[in-house]
């Protein structure tokens, strides 16, 4: 029955339905595996290795700015979006540690308490812990907290995101990792302990949403001569990038370069020797590109560490061009707006008395 009902269906449809069916399969499902293929495997070789996820500019969308209709559709997707790379990323790496890089909502800077909630609610949907044993850490940006352009950094916003996220200012994983969150936004610093000279010393990982090495500015001289950095992870320009200079450079700018963003390198692994760049006051440091495709990047991706013994490993995990898929979804509604188009001038024809074709009787004109 079924089978004489689809021999029935016009041409059109024939054809429409089962494109339809392939594209829908083919984007939301079979992408997704093909990009986790790509990616590359970091393989630990000594006891002490210790793999990061990084995790730049999410920016879950709000309800304030877009007010167009389709405003609810437009969250979904980038909620499922990031919800379905993240899952991908994490049983790919599988993770010690997982590092948010500032930016985490799009509107947490100005959303009130009811809407910051509602939001967090929607973050932690998306980007759960995988495991118990996982280790969170999360740093503000200028969407969180404030100070992008001209708006101030507002201090109940600061304490409303460390109470929601927890936000450590320094974190030790095992004897070798040393995680020191770096707020270039408000200036602030966390507390340098002493370190001791006994046991030896932790690689010092720095984490800030705004680069630090892109100004050469009193804060960046401060940073660098305090904590003395192995490496740098930032975000908030949504490119992956970057650079390796001596602190005697940095006067002349330190020049950022792109970094796996060629077809021909994209998931190519760099390996850098932690103990030459501290033995030689060389400086390092990584700009993670976002993993939202709503920050206007055709280039999506998770910034993914290996701290190997003395080794830094890093590449990139790039994921979907969530654009192109939703071009081809959008090319796929004309036809089908023409189709229904012309069935509802049918309809109206049929049922509506001004659309019917009347047969008019006309006069000759009279004769002069």
């Amino acid at each position: 029955m079924m089978k004489r009902s689809i021999c029935r269906l016009p041409l059109f449809w024939k054809i429409y339905l089962p494109t339809l069916a392939t594209l829908i399969v083919y984007n939301e499902y079979l992408i997704h595996i093909y990009h986790s293929f790509q990616w590359a495997e970091l393989q630990c070789e000594t006891d002490s290795c210790i793999k990061m996820l990084l995790v730049a500019d999410p920016q879950i969308l709000g309800n304030t700015f877009d007010t167009k209709l389709y405003w609810p559709l437009a969250n979904f997707d980038s909620d499922r979006h990031l919800k379905r790379t993240y899952k991908s990323v994490v049983q790919h790496a599988a993770p010690d540690v997982i590092c948010f890089l500032g930016d985490l909502m799009d509107e947490g800077s100005v959303a009130n308490d009811d809407q910051f909630a509602a939001y967090f609610t929607r973050f932690v949907n998306i980007f759960s812990q995988p495991t118990a044993n996982t280790i969170m850490f999360y740093i503000p940006g200028d969407n969180d907290i404030g100070g992008e352009g001209l708006e101030t950094i507002k201090s109940d916003r600061v304490l409303r995101f460390k109470q929601y996220f927890n936000e450590q200012d320094e974190l030790t994983i095992d004897p070798m990792l040393r995680i020191l969150n770096v707020n270039r936004i408000s200036m602030t610093l966390p507390m340098n302990s002493a370190p001791s000279t006994e046991e030896p010393q932790p690689y010092t990982v720095l984490l800030s949403h705004m680069p630090i090495l892109r100004w050469s500015d009193p804060f960046t001289y401060k940073v660098i001569d305090d904590f003395q950095p192995n490496v740098i992870f930032s975000a908030h320009e949504h490119k992956s990038r970057h650079v390796k200079t001596h602190r005697n450079q940095l006067a002349q700018g330190a020049p950022f370069e792109p970094l796996n963003t060629e077809r021909s390198n994209r998931h190519e692994v760099v390996e850098f020797d932690l103990n030459y760049l501290k033995d030689t006051r060389e400086l390092l440091e990584f700009i993670v590109p976002t993993c939202s495709y709503r920050m206007g990047e055709m280039k999506i991706g998770y910034g993914y560490a290996m701290f190997d013994g003395d080794k830094l490993r890093y590449t990139v995990l790039w994921t979907s061009q969530r654009f192109y898929q939703l071009a081809v979804y959008s090319m796929m509604l004309i036809p089908l707006k023409l189709v229904c188009g012309q069935l509802w001038c049918g309809v109206l024809k049929r049922y509506w008395c001004c659309c019917r074709k009347r047969n008019r009787n006309y006069l000759p004109l009279p004769l002069a």
